[in-house]
């Protein structure tokens, strides 16, 4: 009974050290890790960029698929100690971590490295790694929080910048069809529009197309402008979050230029007491 209980708390004991070492920011070797990695999947998408240069030599070339190989195999290793060592493993490996890590590594090992379309999907998917960098950024994360608050916000808008895209591509080839060959050709001539791009492809020669063009403008202005002002009030949002300080009596979170704790109602809140001499 005894050695079992032992081996298991052991086990234990490693799993959470390992995930110390992956996880804890406070930790110096989890930093030092979380570099290491962050160098890895740098130099990994440096690998896979330079191998589409097809003036390399083939030795070169040979050199440069055998690193991404062993990068892959890191990677691999990286996944499962993170199985390993998550509290919820399930969680883990169905959570948007897990699955960035599932796709930068699974690729390399299901199709191989022979040069067909294959590859060039392995190498598009791979890049997926880049995301891995989320995890190892504080900061990105609390930006990514506060946008999470407005995702249904940013979805209804996004949806319905597509369906003004749809409506005005239809529209245009209803005034102009002479000028489009489809539905589907005005529909690409409406976003360009609306984002105010005007890659200049089509160009409307009517009047009635002309103010199709205009009104897609001014609609896409506005809508634009409003998905950026959201996105922008986040940013604000996720840096007054990572510039609060604690108060030194109740330890609540605080704005740092508060001149009293909303919580327990210390003044100075941020401010160290200095005991004076009695």
């Amino acid at each position: 009974m005894d050695g079992n209980s032992g081996s298991q708390s052991k086990a234990v004991s490693l799993r959470q050290r390992f995930d110390a070492y992956l996880n804890d920011e406070n930790s110096n070797i989890a930093k030092y890790v979380n570099l290491i990695l962050i160098t890895f999947i740098i130099v990994s998408v440096i690998c896979s960029m330079m191998i589409t240069v097809k003036t390399l030599s083939d030795e070169l070339r040979y050199y440069i698929k055998f690193v991404e190989y062993v990068f892959a195999s890191i990677f691999l290793v990286e996944y499962l100690v993170r199985i390993y060592s998550a509290p919820n493993r399930l969680k883990y490996m169905l959570s948007f971590y897990g699955l960035i890590d599932v796709a930068a590594i699974l690729p390399m090992f299901l199709f191989g490295s022979n040069e067909t379309f294959a590859l060039r999907l392995v190498r598009t998917i791979s890049l997926f790694r880049m995301l891995k960098l989320l995890r190892y950024t504080r900061d990105v994360q609390i930006l990514l929080n506060s946008l999470s608050k407005s995702l249904m916000i940013l979805v209804m808008l996004i949806t319905g910048i597509i369906l003004l895209t749809l409506i005005g591509g239809n529209v245009i080839y209803l005034v102009e069809p002479q000028n489009f060959n489809s539905a589907f050709d005005g529909v690409w001539w409406s976003l360009v529009t609306m984002s105010t791009v005007g890659y200049g492809d089509y160009v409307t020669h009517t009047l009635a197309g002309r103010i199709v063009a205009g009104a897609a403008m001014i609609v896409g202005i506005v809508l634009f402008a409003i998905v950026t002002g959201l996105i922008s009030s986040r940013i604000l949002e996720a840096t007054r979050i990572y510039e609060r300080v604690h108060c030194r009596g109740c330890h609540a979170s605080i704005e740092p230029e508060s001149n009293y704790c909303s919580t327990c109602g210390i003044d100075k809140p941020d401010q160290i007491e200095i005991p004076s001499d009695s």
